[in-house]
């Protein structure tokens, strides 16, 4: 679909991009107080404007609240999926810096704490253009954005070989999976001729009406941008990179990489399978199904082996991918797209199972690693043994680490159970792959009480072999019990909030007629 461009092209309406304007301004005055403010106030000053920064952006996502709107010739959306996806990255952004500030400025030999910071802004924002976006090229483009400021945060620790060699097979293996996602893109824009999304779902839906059989060109081109997608989610068999970038980057940037990247990848998967290739949902959901399955298993499986904390979480990571794939597989509606100024009655509850999780995630995955390094903090390593005895020694660290692995396993009553619980429903929805799906789901977090409780008996059973050496982590500490109370109560004091607000990201499925009309 060819765009006149001899109608003019309309004023963008830079009210929709806020919360996005506010974070790149972050950056740049990042950047100038590092170059201009001497280094002995970088850890107070910098880190005290980029929680304001990121506060502030939270707070001006309330100004789009139930808005459903498109700027800037259709590629930046502001809908209910953009909201709830913008809010999710920038909690995780807050807990991130929390999880940081004391480890950039202590450990590592010093690290520059200005440089983090800056990088961790670019990371974010990129992320949330992702969750923005109306078009393919700036799906990309967002992706790339947050990809190359990731790459540089995994081997941020650069006297450290492992974080220099994590760093490099995160780079290496994420250009390639770029390319196949943008080659994807590419035969996309073949075959409908534009490369706004919901150009190409009105493309696809014209084309696939009656149609037994997939053109080829079609199929491949889904099966390479879901290739590429599945290495940015970390999903198997893509997940090579994962835990060697986890185990080598400093773990506050493990604690980021776990969370921001994942959500913007669910992110873009959302906006181009179901926003833009909905139409396919029969010939695409089944193949995420079957990798959800897959992923699950191997990294439950896996991470049994693991007796170093920080990698078991990276392979607890793989298997939090595939229950969050199993949200998206449950997606039904297959024409589910309305005249603008309707009200969605959907019911399908696929989607907001899934972003539902990705919040739950994002605060007891930060907050487990949190602890892991608070506990670097104190002179220990990550290895199981280093966590001999902790409630010993340090009870409301060990409690903390206790809430977050239960909650990661799915234990009620905590954030993690509400969130699995809300898959499991939206799978047995769809029919038999769901009920499998579900069944895997509740067999396989079984498996992983045998990992993560593993470290909670060492905490409370085993004696410690040494003391831990005192530490000043004031803005740590703030951050785990906040993410311990909200991994705790959470789900039973803002569970219907949460899922209310998930829910609202079914505005995002409108059939852009105006866009039609002014296409051409």
């Amino acid at each position: 679909m060819l765009v006149d461009l001899s109608r003019g092209l309309p004023t963008p309406d830079w009210s929709l991009t806020y919360p996005q304007l506010i974070v790149f301004g972050l950056a740049l005055l990042l950047m100038v107080l590092d170059a201009f403010v001497p280094r002995r106030h970088h850890y107070a000053l910098l880190t005290g404007v980029s929680l304001i920064g990121y506060g502030l952006a939270a707070a001006a996502l309330w100004t789009q609240d139930g808005r459903n709107e498109a700027t800037f010739w259709w590629s930046f959306r502001a809908d209910g999926l953009s909201v709830f996806l913008s809010l999710v990255i920038l909690i995780s952004a807050v807990l991130s810096v929390l999880t940081a500030a004391s480890y950039v400025d202590q450990l590592e030999g010093h690290l520059p704490i200005g440089e983090f910071y800056v990088l961790l802004a670019f990371a974010i924002l990129g992320a949330m253009l992702v969750g923005t976006a109306g078009d393919l090229i700036m799906i990309f483009v967002a992706i790339e954005l947050s990809s190359l400021a990731t790459y540089i945060l995994t081997a941020f620790a650069k006297r450290r070989q492992t974080a220099l060699e994590g760093g490099m097979k995160y780079f290496l293996l994420g250009i390639f999976a770029s390319a196949i996602l943008v080659y994807g893109m590419t035969w996309v824009y073949g075959l409908t001729g534009t490369t706004n999304l919901d150009g190409i779902a009105f493309a696809m839906q014209n084309s696939v009406t009656g149609e037994a059989y997939l053109d080829p060109a079609l199929v491949l081109a889904l099966l390479l941008v879901i290739v590429g997608l599945g290495f940015k989610m970390a999903a198997v068999p893509f997940h090579f990179w994962t835990p060697d970038a986890y185990d080598g980057a400093a773990t506050p940037v493990t604690a980021f990489m776990s969370v921001v990247p994942k959500v913007a990848a669910f992110a873009a998967t959302i906006r181009i399978l179901v926003q833009a290739l909905g139409p396919l949902r029969d010939d695409w959901v089944n193949v995420i199904a079957v990798l959800a399955l897959v992923t699950m298993a191997f990294g439950n499986i896996v991470a049994i082996a693991q007796r170093n904390v920080k990698r078991m979480l990276a392979y607890s990571s793989i298997a939090h991918t595939g229950y969050m794939m199993v949200g998206l597989a449950a997606y039904r509606s297959t024409g589910g797209f309305l005249a603008p100024g309707a009200t969605p009655t959907t019911g399908d509850n696929g989607i907001t199972s899934l972003l539902t999780y990705l919040l739950a995630y994002a605060v007891m995955n930060i907050g487990a690693f949190a602890v892991v390094t608070w506990v670097q903090h104190r002179g220990r390593g990550m290895d199981l043994d280093d966590y001999n005895g902790l409630a010993t020694r340090e009870p409301l660290a060990a409690a903390a680490l206790t809430v977050f692995l239960i909650s990661l396993m799915g234990i009620p009553p905590t954030i993690g159970f509400y969130a699995k619980y809300q898959v499991i429903v939206a799978a047995i929805e769809i029919g038999m792959i769901g009920l499998i799906l579900s069944l895997a789901i509740v067999v396989l977090s079984a498996v992983s009480a045998f990992y993560y409780l593993r470290v909670v008996a060492a905490m409370y059973f085993n004696a410690p072999e040494r003391e831990l050496r005192p530490a000043t982590t004031r803005l740590l500490n703030v951050g785990i019990g906040a993410m311990a109370v909200a991994s705790l109560l959470g789900g039973i004091v803002f569970s219907g909030a949460i899922v209310a607000l998930a829910d609202r990201w079914y505005s995002a499925l409108t059939v852009m007629l105006a866009y039609a009309g002014m296409g051409g």
